[in-house]
């Protein structure tokens, strides 16, 4: 690694005194790359790159096997409130969770939605399936819990610490739903990816106002999303610092708002190392080189990167470099990346 600058990256971090906050300002330091990583960040950029130009998958979205039983009177039991339960309440879950997949299907650019009537196709007198991806949903599980947490009771009014005063009779109540998605070659059997989604949504209820049935379809929606996001963070592109300033207390990430990048998110950064095993076979591991937090002490969020606040920085032990591989880490924040556009292999 290139640390000819090391020395005026330290005499730069003598200025950082008291409270650090981004100004954007380059220093020599800056200047320095993560040449051991850089081939590695290259090269998954140019393949993200190469699968971004490939014609969209068609792609049919339509219920899993299993949502029979779910839509079934008599079929799987939730325990809990009857809310759960109830079939009306089911099936206004179960279109809510496929409008809401359809939706995020569409906005995902390696795809091309297709209409389920479109999907089969006339071949002389028979009609056959055509060759589309099948993209198939699940409602696993359904839960509604009191939210008690964070209440302090005092006479006739009950104060919340995040949602301020309330009165005494209201309730507040959260939504919990848990949700499969399942992606599938054209040949139908052929499963490419599985993932799963929590949703939750919280609603009101008062002696006047009963509590909301959407309650729960609003939950299933929740869980559609993050379950895609899981999707779009295994097949999304691949994240590398593209510059850094203040001596490397700052780093910018070749992601920003436009794929849902936002402030406040935490990042890990790490460098790739091929290693050489017993048997003589070469493999890659990751090296855990840093954390930073996004818009952190004022650092800009852009739609095309993302300003990363280095924490624990020292110039003398410096490990964030341009180049540098990063990940953005799992936060309770709802629809992380709602807005990429990406593709996979």
């Amino acid at each position: 690694m290139n640390t000819k600058h090391f020395f005026a990256a330290a005499c730069a971090a003598a200025m950082l005194t008291g409270c650090v906050s981004y100004t954007g300002q380059t220093l020599d330091a800056d200047e320095m790359a993560d040449q051991d990583n850089q081939s590695f960040a290259s090269e998954a950029q140019k393949a993200f790159v190469a699968r971004m130009k490939a014609p969209p998958r068609p792609v049919v979205v339509t219920e899993a096997p299993e949502m029979g039983i779910f839509l079934n009177p008599s079929g799987s039991i939730f325990s809990g409130h009857p809310l759960c339960n109830d079939i009306s309440v089911r099936k206004e879950a179960a279109l809510a969770f496929k409008a809401q997949l359809r939706q995020k299907v569409s906005s995902i650019k390696d795809f091309k939605l297709v209409e389920e009537a479109q999907a089969m196709v006339s071949v002389g007198d028979d009609v056959t399936a055509s060759q589309n991806y099948r993209m198939t949903y699940n409602i696993t599980s359904l839960a509604l819990r009191e939210s008690t947490t964070g209440f302090i009771s005092s006479g006739a009014l009950t104060t919340e610490l995040t949602r301020g005063p309330r009165s005494s009779y209201e309730k507040y109540w959260d939504g919990v739903a848990t949700v499969e998605v399942r992606l599938f070659k054209p040949d139908g059997t052929s499963q490419i990816f599985a993932f799963t989604g929590e949703g939750i949504c919280t609603k009101v209820e008062t002696p006047t106002t009963p509590l909301d049935k959407t309650i729960l379809a609003d939950a299933v929606k929740a869980a559609a999303d993050n379950a895609m996001d899981r999707y779009v963070k295994k097949f999304g592109p691949p994240i590398f610092v593209t510059e850094t300033c203040q001596g490397g207390q700052f780093a910018k990430l070749n992601i920003g708002s436009k794929f849902g990048v936002q402030a406040g998110q935490r990042v890990e950064f790490f460098r790739n190392k091929v290693r050489t095993g017993l048997d003589g076979n070469t493999e890659v591991s990751r090296v855990v080189v840093g954390n930073g937090i996004v818009g952190e002490k004022n650092a800009p969020v852009e739609p095309d990167g993302a300003w990363v606040f280095v924490e624990n920085f020292d110039p003398l032990t410096r490990s964030v470099f341009r180049w540098t591989s990063a990940r953005v880490m799992e936060t309770d924040n709802r629809s992380q990346f709602d807005k990429i556009k990406m593709t996979f292999q």
